[in-house]
């Protein structure tokens, strides 16, 4: 261990240390905040009061009362080792922080997913499937290229297209609907990849036999 020594220069946005260095101030905040605290959600027989990815973090609670202790907590943790929470960047319901209340909102964008307070999930899935259409049509050529087989073809599509389609679907909250719309775009999709014609009428039993899914 060397003796302190004075930080001049500072990591630039995207640096590989940058989310070490905060998750190494992060952890010891975190862990002051919690203990003591017996709140949060029950999912699986586990207790759970927060969710972690790099810099984004997500506070679990059952009452407004029960978040707000928690935020609270947070807040004087991370004074301590001289972090504050960004109120700006900051989306909650019914929470203060700093003196300053917190903009209430219906929904906000997560790692890139849009959680919603009631957990409709219908324009979260409206937009993935949108998102999914993009890659295939960008990937027109390689359906058309008579030289790949059926099966790679699909293996493509797997790969290329519903990741995209279906990021963050472990999160979502389908309904009969939505499930329907999955189903029909995954035919259209496989329509696509065959080539067969929106004229042409083909039964889905029909489309996934030629498929051979």
């Amino acid at each position: 261990m060397s003796s302190w020594f004075r930080v001049r220069k500072r990591v630039r946005q995207g640096c590989n240390i940058s989310p070490c260095l905060f998750n190494i101030l992060a952890e010891p905040v975190m862990r002051k905040a919690l203990q003591g605290f017996a709140g949060g959600f029950r999912i699986g027989g586990k207790v759970i009061s927060n969710l972690r990815y790099a810099d984004d973090i997500v506070l679990l609670a059952t009452s407004p009362e029960e978040l707000q202790e928690l935020v609270s907590r947070v807040e004087r943790a991370a004074k301590e080792y001289n972090m504050l929470i960004s109120a700006a960047k900051t989306k909650v319901i019914t929470i203060t922080v700093a003196g300053g209340r917190l903009e209430q909102v219906d929904s906000f964008v997560y790692l890139g997913s849009k959680v919603r307070n009631d957990a409709d999930c219908t324009d979260e899935v409206k937009l993935r499937m949108a998102m999914g259409t993009t890659v295939m049509v960008k990937l027109t050529k390689m359906w058309k290229n008579k030289s790949l087989s059926t099966v790679t073809k699909l293996r493509l599509m797997k790969a290329l297209v519903w990741p995209v389609m279906s990021y963050g679907c472990e999160a979502w909250t389908l309904q009969l609907e939505e499930e329907k719309r999955i189903q029909a775009f995954e035919n259209k999709c496989i329509r696509k990849l065959l080539r067969i014609p929106r004229t042409k009428l083909m039964t889905t039993e029909q489309v996934y036999k030629m498929a051979g899914t």
